[in-house]
C-alpha cells in the first residue's frame, strides 16, 4: 500500500522541484482524474457505437493529457489551470447540456467538483471567478430546463432537482471561498505590517505609525523619544551555531522587548539585528529607563541552541527625544548616531544624544 501511495505521489508531482508549488500537485490530480474519466467516456460510446460522443470524449482525453504534460513535465501551472478550467465550463458544460441522453447527468456533479477543486487550484478573486461562473451556468442550465420541457415529466423533474441541488452545493462552497478569501487578504495584510520571524511591526509599517505619532504629537505637544537598538556580535552567533539559532535569538530578543515596553509603544523591527522603539508621550529621562530596562533583561537571558546552552548576549541602546524641527530621516539618523557612540564606546550601553 505504501509503494501505491509512493508511485502515485510521484505520478502528480511536478516533474521538476523548480518553482513547486503543493497547488500543482492538487492540479495533476485532477488532470490525472479527468483522464480516468475521459477515457471511460471514450471507450463506452466506442462500444455502444455512439461514434460523435466518442469522438468529443478522445477529443478531450487528448486535450486534458496535453495539459497535464503541460503541469507535469514542463512546470506551466497558471497557464494550464486558466486553460484547463475555461475549456471546462466554455466547452465541455456547453456540449454536453446540449447534447441529449445519459451524458447530461454529468453536469451536476462535474460542477461541484470542478468548483472544489478550484478552492485548491486558484487563489483570491480568480477562484471567486470561477465559482461564479460555475453559479451562472448552473442557472442558466437549470433555466433552459425548465423551459424546454413540461414540469410533469419524471426526467424534467429530476434533472430540474439535481441542478438546484448542484446550485445550494455551489453558493455553499462560494460562501467557503468568499471566507478564505478575507482570510487570505487578512494574512497578506499582516504579512505586510507585521515582521514574519520577530513579530514586531515591519520598518514600513513603522515608518506610517512613526508619521502619525509625530503629527499627534506636533498637535499635543507632547514628547516624543525613540530607541535604536542593536545585537552585540551577532555575526558571531551565526557562524558559531548557525542562522537557526541566530532566528531563535531574534525572537527571543524581541520577546524580551515586548515584554518591558508599554502597550501604547511601537517595537519596530528595523532590520537585520537593529530595532526602533518609538516611545509616544516619552520624555529623555523615561526613554531611557525604559532602554535600560531592555538591556537588562536581555543581558541576563540565557540563550540555548542545539548543544550548547546557556551562553548570554547583550544589546546597545541608542535613545534621543523627537527634535520637531528636523524631519524624520534626520531624527533617526540622530538616534542611530547614539547607537553606535555605544558601540565604540565598549557596547553593552545606553547612549542618549
Amino acid at each position: 500500500m505504501k509503494q501505491i501511495i509512493k508511485y502515485a505521489l510521484m505520478i502528480l508531482a511536478p516533474y521538476s522541484k523548480e518553482n513547486y508549488s503543493s497547488r500543482q500537485r492538487i492540479l495533476n490530480m485532477y488532470l490525472a482524474l479527468l483522464s480516468v474519466v475521459f477515457t471511460g467516456s471514450f471507450l463506452e460510446n466506442l462500444a455502444l457505437h455512439r461514434s460523435k460522443y466518442a469522438i468529443f470524449s478522445l477529443f478531450s482525453l487528448t486535450f486534458i493529457l496535453f495539459l497535464y504534460y503541460m503541469s507535469r513535465f514542463r512546470n506551466v501551472f497558471n497557464k494550464t489551470a486558466n486553460l484547463l478550467f475555461i475549456y471546462l465550463f466554455f466547452i465541455f458544460a456547453p456540449v454536453v447540456w446540449h447534447e441529449k441522453g445519459l451524458t447530461k447527468s454529468v453536469l451536476p456533479f462535474f460542477f461541484i467538483m470542478s468548483t472544489a477543486f478550484s478552492l485548491y487550484i486558484f487563489e483570491g478573486r480568480r477562484r471567486l471567478i470561477f465559482i461564479l461562473l460555475s453559479l451562472l451556468l448552473t442557472a442558466a442550465f437549470f433555466v433552459g430546463e425548465m423551459s424546454k420541457k413540461s414540469l410533469d415529466m419524471p426526467e424534467s423533474i429530476n434533472q430540474a432537482l439535481a441542478l438546484a441541488t448542484t446550485l445550494i452545493a455551489l453558493v455553499m462552497l462560494g460562501y467557503y471561498s468568499i471566507e478564505r478569501f478575507k482570510q487570505e487578504k487578512k494574512r497578506v495584510e499582516d504579512l505586510s505590517r507585521y515582521d514574519y520571524l520577530t513579530g514586531l511591526f515591519t520598518r514600513r509599517e513603522g515608518l506610517d505609525r512613526l508619521n502619525y505619532l509625530i503629527e499627534l504629537s506636533k498637535r499635543t505637544n507632547k514628547a516624543l523619544s525613540l530607541i535604536m537598538m542593536d545585537i552585540d556580535n551577532f555575526k558571531k552567533v551565526n557562524d558559531s551555531f548557525g542562522h537557526n539559532c541566530g532566528d531563535k535569538v531574534l525572537k527571543e530578543v524581541a520577546t524580551s522587548i515586548r515584554r518591558n515596553i508599554r502597550q501604547t509603544d511601537i517595537p519596530i523591527r528595523w532590520g537585520g539585528e537593529e530595532f526602533l522603539i518609538v516611545l509616544p508621550e516619552t520624555g529623555l529621562e523615561e526613554a531611557y529607563s525604559i532602554a535600560e530596562r531592555v538591556r537588562k533583561d536581555i543581558g541576563g537571558t540565557k540563550f540555548g541552541c542545539n548543544k550548547k546552552r546557556g551562553f548570554k548576549i547583550t544589546v546597545t541602546c541608542g535613545v534621543s527625544i523627537y527634535d520637531k524641527n528636523q524631519d524624520v530621516h534626520e531624527n533617526i539618523e540622530r538616534v542611530d548616531k547614539a547607537l553606535y557612540t555605544g558601540k565604540r564606546e565598549g557596547k553593552n550601553r545606553t547612549v542618549v544624544n
